[in-house]
């Protein structure tokens, strides 16, 4: 009966233990991309799109196109610029990033050539920082 009683502690203290160690690493990995750590170059998605990988981007808003039921905004970092389409409202001209989207590839034959263009899907922002020119 002792032995029983000590192997439910036991099992009860690995259960709290290991969903310790569950949440630490998930706010963990949350604020490594935060800070830029696991954020994909632009320039990468651009010369690879053809794995429509799940990244994470930061950057700049530079341009913005608001639609009727959704919207696009342009995002730049240091080594490039990407569209990225969102349902969520959009950010301003000179907000900093960061965000989880789908590379997305949309085929634009003309003329018999391949005028396509790759861009984002947004799944979720992670990140948004207003510009100071915005809060003025």
């Amino acid at each position: 009966m002792a032995v029983t009683v000590m192997f439910r502690a036991l099992n009860q203290t690995v259960k709290i233990g290991s969903l310790s160690l569950i949440i630490a690493g998930l706010w963990s990995c949350t604020n490594l991309v935060k800070s830029g750590v696991g954020v994909t170059d632009i320039e990468q998605i651009h010369s690879n799109w053809q794995r429509k990988d799940t990244v994470y981007l930061k950057g700049t808003v530079e341009n913005r196109a608001p639609f009727l039921q959704s919207g696009a905004y342009q995002l730049q970092d240091a080594t490039g610029a990407i569209w990225v389409m969102t349902n969520s409202p959009l950010p301003n001209v000179g907000d900093q990033m960061v965000m989880k989207g789908q590379v997305t590839y949309q085929s634009i034959p003309i003329a018999g050539q391949e005028l396509g263009e790759v861009y984002i899907k947004e799944l979720e922002q992670l990140e948004r920082e207003s510009s100071a020119q915005n809060n003025l």
